[in-house]
């Protein structure tokens, strides 16, 4: 575990022992203070944890802990209740991102016993049989502590210009070396990344495999059981490196084949990557023309009646402790929270 994620637990630990969370929530309770929170998943195993990636029981215990203090509904029935300026309760929406195929195998379940709704936003070149570069992108890196191949001198020179350095010592392939290399990678000109992804594509390697997608099928059987979708692009590009054409491409093929497989046009929306410098101003525009109703960022933080529903905030939620989840819920952990503290 690393120190950060020590440090967050332990807080968390602290505010709910001294009981300041609950009173906290008491207060604003009584001032009529009601929040939307949008919680953010990936994806859910029938067992095992992993980066980005819950097991089914932690699922669960999350769900029927959630189930005690707040209600649950679609990001759509959410949108309703903010348009209308009362939320009258705090309310709570499921996410997840990209479509991977735990949501059905093993989050599906779960949601189903619990009689809970949720909003997945699809990658539909995901669902379609395209891999996600970032998936390729990673599992070439950690493919690389085996060592790496030769590399001939004009794909040495695309590689570092992408990823910053090459060739790669020791501790760019360690977890937070390789975490660095995602990022320089993320904000690349698309054509320089499309380059250095083929570049290490090329490579031989023995990669993990790759990461599965739902079947539409599947899709269709899950909105027929009360779930949402919502589009999250074709290619899950950063649209803020695109071109505002680029983007509205990205965004209007998405939503035009969800539609096609399922029968209905998506409303809402969830940002690729999703941080402030993830969309710009001509990507809300585009969502605002468009006519979605709603678009999820990773901003961290809630929603309150009056907020913009196009840059709607969410709470990532791994493999967190109950404690851990509560001190979200509070509010511990968001972005205005972090800044305030950084400030200090």
């Amino acid at each position: 575990m690393s120190l950060r994620r020590l440090a967050a637990r332990l807080v968390a630990t602290a505010a709910a022992a001294s009981g300041w969370l609950r009173m906290a929530r008491r207060r604003r309770h009584r001032r009529g203070d009601f929040r939307l929170y949008i919680l953010e998943y990936h994806d859910v195993d029938p067992e095992r944890e992993f980066e980005g990636t819950v097991s089914a029981q932690r699922f669960q215990n999350h769900l029927r802990h959630l189930g005690r203090r707040y209600r649950t509904v679609t990001l759509a029935d959410a949108v309703e209740h903010l348009r209308a300026g009362e939320l009258g309760q705090d309310l709570i929406v499921i996410t997840f991102d990209d479509g991977y195929a735990g949501n059905y195998e093993a989050a599906w379940p779960v949601l189903r016993d619990e009689n809970l709704p949720a909003t997945i936003f699809l990658t539909s070149g995901f669902l379609d049989g395209n891999p996600l570069w970032f998936d390729t992108a990673r599992r070439s890196l950690a493919a690389l502590r085996q060592g790496c191949p030769e590399v001939d001198h004009a794909r040495q020179t695309i590689l570092r210009s992408a990823l910053g350095t090459w060739p790669l010592a020791a501790s760019d392939l360690d977890p937070a070396g390789i975490n660095r290399l995602m990022r320089s990678l993320k904000y690349q000109p698309p054509a320089r990344r499309r380059a250095a992804l083929e570049a290490l594509i090329e490579l031989e390697l023995e990669r993990a495999p790759a990461a599965r997608p739902m079947s539409w099928q599947q899709v269709g059987e899950m909105q027929a059981g009360g779930i949402e979708f919502g589009a999250h692009t074709v290619t899950h590009p950063i649209l803020s490196t695109l071109e505002p054409d680029a983007q509205e491409d990205e965004i209007v093929r998405s939503r035009q084949r969800i539609a096609d497989a399922t029968g209905i046009e998506p409303t809402s929306f969830a940002y690729p990557n999703g941080s402030a410098r993830d969309y710009d101003q001509h990507t809300v525009e585009i969502l605002d023309r468009c006519g979605f109703a709603a678009a999820c960022t990773t901003r961290r933080g809630s929603n309150a009646p009056g907020c913009a529903p196009l840059t709607l905030r969410r709470l990532g939620i791994g493999s967190d402790p109950l404690t851990l989840l509560d001190a979200r819920l509070g509010g511990l952990f968001d972005e205005d929270m972090r800044a305030r503290f950084r400030a200090q």
